[in-house]
């Protein structure tokens, strides 16, 4: 099967392959589960182990259309940390494209090694802990990519992390919205936004719900770019046809 696969990829018939697979991909998931999928507690270090098998570094058409999104946001020389840093493609990608002073942090040693292997300012930490033990200066943004629904209070990170982003946080979050994801759900099962186990993501949001909650905690949406999901309709109607968002966050005026 997978000889007859790699055929048709190379064949001239490599266009109406891969439209069709793409489609049969996107049925399967309103009904079946991934073929890696299992339930226990997430082990990132043994995630990127795994992840090491595909090639970390690379960065897959999904990210890279998020990393465009986030390189369009920052301006040469802004400094920039990344949450959640994970294998720094991203991180590296933003650098390299608008060079900014970038750093990183991740919960993972062999993230962490990795990155500082290829020349990237990255630490190890936790940000389910204080942000006082690993923030200590500003920065112009603050990148939180895909992190915060994997967090049982990313509130309190939001809110601690607001006197340390000058110009803003960059946050992009999964939209539970997304019309397969409640085309799942009308089927019986509950929206497929991981890949190992369901307790990977901890929080949802649809996109209604993140500017409620954002403005609850008392930050602007200064912008919003549907990066990934039904070509055309996703910037028409993106509460129903965007599979993901990048939010910019700033802090809303007080009242005098």
């Amino acid at each position: 099967m997978q000889e007859l696969k790699s055929t048709l990829r190379n064949s001239p018939l490599r266009a109406p392959y891969l439209w069709l697979a793409n489609r049969y991909r996107g049925l399967r998931r309103l009904v079946a589960y991934p073929t890696t999928a299992r339930v226990g507690v997430v082990d990132y270090d043994e995630y990127w182990d795994s992840k090491a098998q595909s090639g970390l570094g690379i960065l897959s058409p999904w990210r890279l259309r998020r990393a465009q999104v986030f390189a369009s946001i920052v301006t040469k020389g802004d400094r920039v940390l990344d949450l959640g840093v994970g294998d720094g493609a991203l991180l590296e990608y933003i650098i390299r494209e608008k060079g900014v002073e970038g750093y990183g942090l991740d919960v993972s040693q062999k993230a962490v090694d990795f990155c500082q292997a290829h020349g990237l300012n990255v630490t190890l930490a936790d940000i389910n802990e204080p942000v006082s033990k690993f923030v200590h200066e500003s920065f112009d943004y603050i990148i939180m990519s895909e992190i915060i629904e994997h967090i049982p209070d990313p509130e309190k990170l939001l809110i601690d992390l607001r006197p340390f982003a000058r110009k803003g946080l960059i946050v992009s979050v999964p939209n539970t919205g997304f019309h397969q994801h409640r085309l799942r759900l009308l089927l019986g099962r509950f929206p497929l936004q991981w890949v190992v186990t369901p307790g990977e993501h901890l929080r949802y949001w649809t996109r209604a719900d993140f500017h409620w909650w954002a403005k609850q905690l008392g930050f602007s949406i200064v912008r919003e770019v549907p990066y990934e999901g039904t070509p055309g309709l996703k910037n028409i109607m993106p509460g129903l046809f965007a599979a993901a968002f990048v939010f910019v966050l700033a802090p809303r005026p007080t009242q005098s």
